[in-house]
């Protein structure tokens, strides 16, 4: 015998099953989630700390030289202080760096600091009251929540010359995009810095220029003459270019910057083809006008001279980053890169990260992608 059941309680059992779905939905994102009852959620930062920060983020402070991954990770809404290098005031470079051309309003924003002279301005960021603050260090975070009462997170916007670097690198993008609320954009990026590797390698792996080469010029807190390099110089790795350098390739210089080589020793190594950071033309220029020899070293004798753009400038411009790399790459492999237009691909690049093609707003002040004489 088959009972039916009457409209009241068919009723009854629907409204029943929709409180126990919406319930369990309920429960299921707020586990995926992680937020408290407080409206945190809880991240752990590149240092291994674990920080209850906002589930809102409305305003934000980047300490360390991290103003650059918010712009990155399209943020820049949120910010509410910038570091003084970035500005447009006396000292400030903030014309000549990406982000900060692409999004000028930045630039006058109070000065919270200034990672270049390792100082933070504990009184400002109190002051704006940021939902949260980014830091470089552990030490810096500590003190920083300590002086403010802020959540600080631990970021890695550093050197990426290494594997390890690079992925310390992508994985602090997803811890801020987490704490920014742009998960979604974090993963966009990584995706895009992983497909320009896997393309840049897939040009050149296995293929020989037959040509050594040497980044000088390397900026770091400010700009050097020839002698300045480095071992680990990202848009060589990015190409399995023959870096001359690379014999300096030990776990110490891997957290550097730039090193400082003897002028015997770059005239030993004699490379086939020179790059200089822009930034660097005029000191550059100025050591090989005053040491002749330096014109003995092949590169400078057969004119395989070429200016990139300043990738160290206040920290590590990613976008600057790539784009070199594909120019290298098609000064080095021209028939592997002979589809790509440096100029073009970079403002594609530059649209990616900071979202304006500034290709050409960075060429004028500090040099692009040109062969030159010295």
């Amino acid at each position: 015998m088959v009972k039916i059941i009457g409209k009241k309680s068919l009723g009854i059992i629907c409204v029943v099953s929709a409180v126990i779905i919406i319930f369990g939905l309920f429960y299921i994102f707020s586990e995926d989630t992680a937020r408290s009852s407080s409206g945190t959620v809880s991240v752990t930062d590149v240092a291994g700390r674990t920080v209850q920060v906002p589930a809102q983020v409305d305003k934000v402070v980047g300490t360390g030289c991290s103003d650059r991954e918010i712009v990155y990770l399209n943020a820049s809404d949120k910010l509410v202080g910038i570091e003084q290098v970035e500005s447009n005031s006396t000292g400030g470079s903030g014309n000549s760096l990406p982000y900060m051309i692409a999004h000028p309003e930045l630039m006058s924003l109070p000065i919270v600091g200034d990672a270049s002279k390792n100082i933070i301005n504990y009184e400002k960021i109190a002051e704006l009251k940021p939902d949260v603050v980014f830091a470089r260090s552990a030490e810096d975070a500590e003190t920083i929540q300590t002086k403010t009462g802020i959540p600080t997170v631990v970021v890695y916007t550093g050197a990426v010359g290494t594997s390890e670097q690079m992925d310390n690198y992508k994985n602090s993008l997803q811890v801020m995009g987490k704490v920014l609320g742009k998960e979604d954009r974090a993963d966009e990026l990584v995706n895009y810095i992983d497909s320009c590797q896997d393309d840049l390698n897939k040009r050149t792996a296995g293929v020989s220029s037959n040509k050594t080469v040497y980044i000088a010029g390397q900026a770091y807190r400010g700009t050097h003459g020839i002698t300045s390099t480095n071992p680990f110089y990202p848009p060589f790795e990015m190409v399995n270019a023959d870096n001359v350098a690379s014999a300096m390739n030990t776990t110490t210089n891997a957290t550097l910057n730039a090193i400082q080589i003897d002028k015997e020793q770059l005239i030993t190594w004699n490379p086939d083809v020179i790059f200089i950071e822009g930034g660097s033309l005029t000191t550059v220029t100025n050591d090989t006008s005053k040491n002749p020899e330096y014109k003995n070293i092949k590169a400078i004798q057969d004119g395989n001279v070429y200016t990139v753009l300043t990738y160290c400038l206040y920290s590590y411009n990613k976008d600057e980053m790539i784009a070199d790399a594909y120019y290298i790459g098609k000064v080095l492999y021209p028939e592997q890169f002979s589809d790509v237009d440096p100029e073009k691909k970079a403002d594609e690049i530059f649209t990616m990260f900071v979202g304006k093609p500034v290709y050409s707003d960075l060429k004028g002040p500090l040099g692009g992608f040109e062969k030159i004489e010295i």
